[in-house]
């Protein structure tokens, strides 16, 4: 017999330290534990739970409110965390239960965007959530970085405070490479971070640091334009090509390798990814801007077991930068579950790409008028939770 309650966050801190250490880490020492999941767990947060007698048996957490600039908009946005089961528990549909909790409270506070960070991408996928960001990171000999010649007329110089909305703009223009790898203001000042300049405009940024004076850990970095990425690559060289080992962060949409003298040599592992949902699609639409070359309607149907209250036919019109969303009678031209709505808002396809990946059965026309409306979008995930 199972209970399903919201939980008081220092009332049950020894049970969720229990249930993170059981899920997570079960040979952990309880002390190297508690230890490890007051770093891990989420603070400021929501927490949904169910119990089995006085036993805590799974949990989520949801972190809000988090500032988040998506699609020209500061929606309000919900992370998702601490997603635990005890392994006796498990298979017991639990956490399908709790995350109607979880979106019924997401929907009764406004909460209009999730995010989450998958252990895995089946088991999210069932719940709405679509991948937004993956992250690589590349390791390889110092040696192995080529000497690149850059436009001689960007210059390079630290990087100072006054610079910060400047470089936040650089970064939201890697979005050509559906980047997602942002750096929030209070993390741009480091030791070593410095803008490129061309004709007084700042067209790059490259933060690194030093694990020691054998490793150099770059950053992910920052270019208005492909030409001025050798110049990047030139300052990290200056820098790096007498260090044993260089690791780089990357989306991997960046052409790094190009610039590496033996890149089947290089090693990569995934070092994050990251998930979205829409949550309240009515008011998703609202409040985002749409690009102004949208100009032209189309009628989607949206299907969302967990969260109903999105469901519906829906004429999407953009005007003048917005976007206007009506509820129709009309038949729709594109019918989307949640899993196809998160895809084509997510930023890192759109409607044309999952329609020729087999994802979406729609006309042409319509998909090319979906995609208009929501195309290729960065937005900022990885802060705080």
């Amino acid at each position: 017999m199972y209970e399903f309650t919201r939980l008081h966050e220092d009332a049950t801190q020894a049970e969720r330290n229990q249930l993170m250490r059981k899920s997570f880490a079960p040979n952990m020492t309880k002390e190297a534990a508690l230890e490890w999941s007051k770093k891990v767990m989420m603070k400021n947060h929501a927490i949904f739970g169910v119990w089995s007698k006085e036993t805590l048996a799974a949990m989520i957490c949801i972190k809000h409110p988090i500032e988040n600039h998506i699609r020209g908009a500061n929606l309000s946005f919900g992370g998702i965390g601490d997603v635990s089961t005890l392994p006796e528990h498990r298979r017991e549909r639990l956490i399908r239960k709790i995350f109607g909790q979880v979106f019924t409270y997401m929907n009764e506070n406004d909460i209009v965007y999730s995010a989450l960070g998958p252990f895995s991408f089946p088991f999210y996928e069932k719940f709405g959530y679509a991948l937004a960001e993956q992250i690589l990171t590349y390791e390889f000999p110092g040696q192995y970085l080529k000497a690149m010649r850059g436009d001689p007329s960007i210059v390079m110089r630290a990087y100072q405070p006054a610079d910060a909305e400047n470089v936040l703009l650089v970064q939201r223009s890697m979005g050509r490479f559906g980047s997602r790898l942002f750096l929030p203001k209070e993390k741009l000042t480091s030791d070593h971070a410095y803008v490129l300049e061309q004709n007084n405009a700042i067209v790059g940024f490259v933060r690194f640091s030093f694990k020691n004076e054998n490793h150099m850990q770059v950053e992910p970095v920052f270019f208005t334009r492909d030409d001025v990425f050798p110049t990047v690559v030139d300052l990290v060289y200056r820098y790096g090509s007498q260090v044993k080992t260089i690791s780089w962060k990357a989306d991997p949409e960046i052409y790094l390798e190009a610039a590496l003298k033996q890149p089947g040599m290089v090693k990569r592992r995934q070092d994050g990814h990251m998930m979205i949902r829409v949550v309240k699609f009515r008011e998703f639409c609202q409040q985002i801007k749409v690009p102004l070359v949208a100009a032209e309607s189309v009628i989607v149907h949206l299907e969302d077991h967990d969260c109903p209250w999105n469901n519906g036919t829906f004429k999407l019109t953009p005007v003048s930068g917005r976007l206007e969303i009506q509820e129709t009678d009309k038949d729709p031209e594109i019918n989307l579950n949640a899993l196809q709505l998160s895809h084509v808002v997510g930023g890192l396809m759109t409607a044309n790409d999952l329609r020729r990946m087999g994802g979406l059965e729609c006309p042409a026309s319509a998909a090319e008028r979906l995609s208009r409306i929501f195309p290729l979008e960065s937005f900022l995930t990885y802060t705080g939770f």
